[in-house]
This record gives structure tokens, C-alpha cells and sequence, in this order.
């Protein structure tokens, strides 16, 4: 039995929580996160000469101790890591996997991992799936993209195959009617992957006919889907959930993770595998609950290349309080790209403003663009 579906078992009294980490008090997670936070810095200052110069600043005594420390941009990591640079290698001669970040056109930006950080990544998939009610008896159709440096299907795949439920690893480029053929016969009820790439399974599914078909569970992540998708879904194929189990980037670590009592956009944050920091990059200060700023994380896991305070490029905010399921971590909401408004003259168009717009009108799509 693998450790995950043991723990599953274990877990059978409290089916709502995965694990402790999840209910602990504010003072045990402020000890911890302070610990592990310090215990970080001084592996990224002793193993790379680029954190020994840059975290000069650290001040492990302050309220927010990366506070006087520059953030990491993606143009910051270009330069220190391969093709171009080996300046952020903690080990360069470990066994290494490389991911690639950003988009597919033009140079791109390397993500490195070792071996323990990918099996590591199971933890937060699980704890976030786990939250959304992926169960053992579940059986999954995983469309994550495979290939071209992709990372997300390794891992996606990776995890579900020591949850203990039935695993089908499609990826994003197997056809629509094999889909409709195994689904059918094989009783599929979840669906997981990048957004698009299910969307338009989940389509060619309703073309070919659901006779025989009962999708009840769609675990979407890489984009983001809007209302319109989801009410589409519901009508179509009858799905009762449709949410994210995990908010994170290649550059970094996972962040956050929905549950079922999350609406779209909020997330309990994966504060023990992340040092999350919310900033006014306009004050320079760091944003109280209720205010928008600019997110960075900074991912304990990541030993092979250290990531300390990179900033992700969304906006968020943290929100007060705790969640209505019972669970301690903090609350944050996320508000899209930094770049997701567009200006035309003295306003300022917010996307999520038109996809408000577009839920309005019956039968148009979430797949919406703006253009200057």
C-alpha cells in the first residue's frame, strides 16, 4: 500500500481533514513557518553565493523578516539558471529534471528539480484534492499536458497513482472519441487537467452522446475557469463540482488550495510549504487583509535552486478570518495577472469585469479576449 492511500485509511474518523497541518493553532503554524523560514535562509546563504549576497537582509527578528529583500523577477532567473547560468545550483552535480517555465515561443526559462522535489509534490496535490472530496473509489481521467518540458502530468499522475483511486493517464493530446470510449467503459466520473484541454473533452463527450456517462467531479488547473464554463458544464453533463485542488507555478512550489467551501478565487494557503508574502508594490509595504498586492513566494522544497521571495506576477489579497470548513490556514483571494486590465483612455477594463458581462448573456463562452 502506498504511503498516501495509507494515510487515506488513517484518515477515515476525520474525512474532512487531511492532515494536522491543516487545523493547528495560529501560534504552532507561526512557529513552524518562523523555523522553517530560518532554517531556509541559511541553506540558500551557505549552498549559493547568489542568497549569501542577497539575503544580507534578512532580518529573522522583524514582522516580515524577506521585508528589505529585492524580489525575485523572471527576468532575475534567466541569467542564473541553464542554458544561460548555473548561478542559482545549490548541487550542481544532482540528478536533476528539467521543466520548462513560461511560454512555449522564444528561449525558455528552465525549472530544475531533483528527485525528492517532485515525490514531494505529492503532499500538497493530495492535501488539496483530498479537501475537494477525491475519494479512493474515484476514477480519473488526467488530461494534464505531457511532453515539450511539461511538468504538471508527472506529477498529477505521480500522486494519483499512490492515492489509492483508479488512475487513467490520458494526457492532453489523446482523441476525443478514445476519451468517450474508455469513459464509457471503464464508469470515468472526475476529470482533472488544464482547463482548455478538458473543456473541449468534455464537449466532444456531450457531441458524442452521454449514454452510459456520469461525470461528477472536474478538477481543472494551469487557467482559470469562468462561471460561463461552469454553468455550461453543469447543463450539459450534469457535473456537480468544478474547482481548482491547487494554485502554484513551475518557478516556484504549490500555494494554495480550494476546498468545498471555497468560491472560485479563494484559497487555504500551503503556509508550510510556502512563505507567502502579499506586497503594495506602490508603498512597498506588505497588504492587511482586505488589500490587493502583488504575491511572492518563497518554497521551502526547492533545494536543487533555492526560490526565495520570487514574485509570482498575480494580484491577491488575504482575507480575514478562517474558513467555514474547519480548517486554520490563512485565507487568500486571488485576482488574476498583474496585466489582466486593460486601459482605454482614463478607465481601466478589469477581465473579470467582462467575464461578469459575458455570464449575462445565454450560451456565450468564457473564452474571452481583450484587445487594444
Amino acid at each position: 500500500m502506498t504511503p498516501l492511500a495509507s494515510k487515506l485509511l488513517d484518515l477515515a474518523l476525520t474525512p474532512e481533514i487531511f492532515d494536522s497541518w491543516e487545523v493547528e493553532s495560529a501560534q504552532t503554524r507561526q512557529d513552524v513557518i518562523r523555523a522553517r523560514l530560518g532554517e531556509y535562509v541559511d541553506y540558500a546563504r551557505e549552498r549559493v553565493p547568489y542568497w549569501a549576497e542577497r539575503l544580507a537582509s534578512y532580518d529573522p527578528k522583524a514582522e516580515h523578516p524577506l521585508a528589505a529583500l529585492p524580489p525575485l523577477t523572471s527576468d532575475d532567473l534567466r541569467p542564473l539558471l541553464p542554458p544561460q547560468g548555473m548561478g542559482l545550483l545549490a548541487d550542481p552535480k544532482a540528478a536533476i529534471t528539467y521543466f520548462q517555465s513560461g511560454g512555449t515561443t522564444g528561449m525558455p526559462k528552465s525549472a530544475l528539480f531533483g528527485d525528492a522535489e517532485i515525490e514531494a509534490l505529492a503532499q500538497p496535490n493530495a492535501r488539496g484534492f483530498y479537501a475537494l472530496g477525491l475519494r479512493g473509489d474515484d476514477r480519473v481521467g488526467n488530461q494534464f499536458a505531457v511532453g515539450g518540458l511539461y511538468m504538471t502530468f508527472i506529477h498529477i499522475n505521480r500522486m494519483l497513482q499512490q492515492y489509492g483511486c483508479a488512475n487513467f493517464p490520458f494526457a492532453n493530446n489523446t482523441p476525443v472519441d478514445f476519451v468517450h470510449t474508455v469513459t464509457k467503459l471503464f464508469k470515468l466520473n472526475v476529470f482533472t487537467g488544464i482547463t482548455s484541454v478538458v473543456l473541449t473533452t468534455l464537449r466532444g463527450l456531450a457531441d458524442m452522446g452521454l449514454d452510459g456517462i456520469n461525470i461528477q467531479k472536474v478538477f481543472y488547473g494551469g487557467e482559470h475557469v469562468y462561471e460561463a464554463d461552469k454553468e455550461e458544464l453543469r447543463r450539459k453533463l450534469g457535473v456537480e463540482l468544478i474547482a481548482a485542488p491547487g494554485y502554484g507555478t513551475v518557478d516556484t512550489w504549490y500555494i494554495g488550495y480550494q476546498c468545498l467551501k471555497t468560491p472560485t478565487g479563494v484559497f487555504h494557503a500551503h503556509d508550510d510549504q510556502t512563505y507567502i508574502e502579499i506586497v503594495n508594490e506602490d508603498t512597498g509595504r506588505h497588504a492587511g487583509p482586505g488589500e490587493i498586492g502583488m504575491l511572492y513566494a518563497t518554497a521551502f522544497p526547492r533545494r536543487v535552486t533555492p526560490v526565495l521571495r520570487y514574485r509570482v506576477g498575480d494580484r491577491a489579497e488575504w482575507l480575514p478570518g478562517h474558513c467555514t470548513c474547519g480548517r486554520t490556514t490563512p485565507l487568500f483571494r486571488l485576482h488574476g495577472r498583474g496585466d489582466d486590465v486593460l486601459r482605454i483612455g482614463y478607465d481601466s477594463v478589469d477581465y473579470g469585469f467582462v467575464q461578469e458581462a459575458v455570464l449575462a448573456v445565454q450560451g456565450l463562452s468564457g473564452t474571452v479576449q481583450m484587445r487594444k
